[in-house]
């Protein structure tokens, strides 16, 4: 880019980081005063981002076309089948009345080869089959569910038995979810002979087959990242309060993104200390080569802001989603129901924060006092993450909690920080579905690392890491079991449980970090 066009790119960061501060409650002043505000930098922010979008023509031009034939090019020619998963509502032109000519909705996949003409299977009735995600979601929640297996079987036979009709030998699947099925790791479904399926396949998720295409391309110039190597961990989420400490504090009882509380949206939430991290700093530290560090205080919004094509970004601290507000009754204080975690929101705002990119993120440094350096408020949404400058970036991993969720669309994946790192440039991206236990990924983290290091892909490193953990039962990856820490859900782990293994997915490229 040149000065001009960075500069441009510098005022839309701007205004979003604005938009998501007064969206989040960040700023004083009345509702009327907010909501003129909110109108103001939302009309700043679409025509800035109509002006990069005609600066962009010249990249769009040269842009692959997305083509049946080129999708199938970008296949791997052996053992290898994109599987698209489609939410539709049948239509029958044949009905007069509108309000009826939709049925309800189902879901259906489709299998495409290197070779040869997609296939397709009817799947069934999706609010049934979004009955058996949410069920079994509960049970993976919990490490001590007995009906984890009896879940995920059940599953399976509605979702992948049709499927693995259509993919005969095939062992890697390209998987494109849609609806509710984003929220779900489905190597941890289980087969006809009582397997997972983390055992017999290798599973790379994407947010649509295309992306095969943009992986084609070498974003990064020769694909190692413009800087090195960048793990964030540890944030002191008091830095800059007056009085406050800097450092980690006492070890709380909360998980990562376990409680947080704030009126309207996220101001005012208090972030406990992760103290937990400190030490997945340190080991990554050592085992990723020429690696920077940052913790506590500078474990930062605006450090992270300043990023520009890491090769690997490493950030553990608290993860967030805040679902969509229901209308409730004026002036009555509620508390919203979130994905392991709790937000205190008085009925007296009215103030819906609609757009699903604001309402997932990254907690940092100085987020408990919205102070997070160079005027930032330490609380880093989705919407301002898409405009992070990952291209060059190999992998991201956020060791955080639920950071692969967030709104679900049908027909457009999953809105959060996953689609969030996609549009940032990142090439692949690892995540969570569900709050995590602090020992057991950072040893998973540390075995990922290592496997890479030794020039494993990006999927089957991470599926070799969870193997060990299922086969592994009571040890710990790479060593004997450990108490968990005072977050964990327990004493004494055995790890064997899909809460351990299965939370953490891999999207986007999937080969080795050298390109192979």
């Amino acid at each position: 880019l040149d000065p001009q066009d960075r500069a441009l790119l510098d005022r839309l960061s701007a205004a979003r980081t604005a938009l998501a501060r007064v969206m989040l409650g960040g700023e004083g002043g009345g509702a009327a005063a907010r909501r003129a505000e909110r109108d103001r930098l939302s009309a700043e922010v679409e025509r800035l981002e109509e002006e990069v979008s005609a600066r962009s023509s010249e990249f769009r031009g040269a842009s692959r076309p997305v083509t049946l034939k080129n999708v199938q090019e970008a296949i791997p020619a052996t053992g290898a089948a994109l599987v698209e998963l489609v939410a539709y509502r049948p239509y029958d032109p044949k009905v007069t009345a509108r309000q009826t000519r939709f049925g309800a909705a189902r879901y259906a996949a489709y299998v495409l080869r290197r070779e040869g003409e997609p296939l397709w299977v009817e799947l069934g009735d999706a609010e049934t089959i979004d009955r058996g995600v949410e069920a079994w979601r509960r049970a993976l929640l919990n490490p001590a569910s007995r009906d984890v297996k009896e879940r995920a079987r059940a599953l399976d036979e509605v979702l992948m038995s049709p499927l693995r009709k259509l993919l005969g030998q095939t062992r890697h699947i390209f998987l494109s979810p849609d609806g509710a099925l984003n929220l779900i790791p489905f190597g941890a479904l289980v087969d006809e002979g009582g397997k997972y399926l983390v055992e017999n396949y290798s599973i790379t998720y994407l947010t649509s087959g295309r992306d095969l295409l943009r992986l084609q391309s070498d974003a990064g110039g020769g694909g190692g990242g413009r800087q090195g190597p960048l793990v964030m961990a540890n944030p002191s989420f008091d830095a800059g309060a007056p009085g406050a400490p800097s450092g980690p504090g006492t070890p709380g009882t909360m998980t990562r993104a376990e409680s947080i509380a704030g009126s309207p949206a996220l101001a005012g939430a208090i972030f406990s200390p992760l103290p937990g991290t400190k030490g997945e700093a340190a080991a990554l530290g050592s085992i990723i080569q020429g690696a920077r560090v940052l913790t506590e205080g500078q474990a930062s919004e605006s450090a992270l802001k300043q990023v520009s094509g890491p090769s690997i970004l490493h950030v553990a601290t608290h993860g967030f989603f805040l679902p969509g507000r229901k209308p409730d009754g004026a002036g009555e204080a509620r508390t919203l129901e979130t994905r392991g975690m709790g937000v205190r929101v008085t009925g007296s705002e009215k103030t819906a924060v609609e757009n699903p990119l604001l309402r997932s993120g990254l907690a940092l440094a100085g987020a408990n006092r919205g102070r997070g350096g160079a005027g930032e408020d330490g609380v880093l949404t989705a919407y301002e993450a898409a405009a992070l400058d990952l291209w060059g970036t190999r992998l991201v991993v956020l060791s955080a909690c639920e950071t692969g969720v967030g709104d679900v669309r049908s027909g457009e994946g999953v809105y959060g920080l996953r689609r969030a790192l996609v549009l940032a440039g990142s090439e692949s991206q690892v995540m969570s579905l569900w709050q995590v236990d602090d020992a057991a990924t950072r040893d998973l983290m540390v075995a990922y690392y290592k496997r890479l290091e030794a020039g494993e892909g990006r999927t089957e490193a991470l599926r070799a890491v969870q193997l060990e953990m299922l086969g592994g039962g009571s040890k710990a990856v790479g060593g004997p079991s450990r108490a968990l820490s005072s977050r964990g859900p327990g004493a004494t782990a055995n790890r064997s449980h899909p809460f351990f293994w299965a939370s953490f997915i891999q999207s986007g490229d999937w080969r080795s970090m050298s390109g192979k």
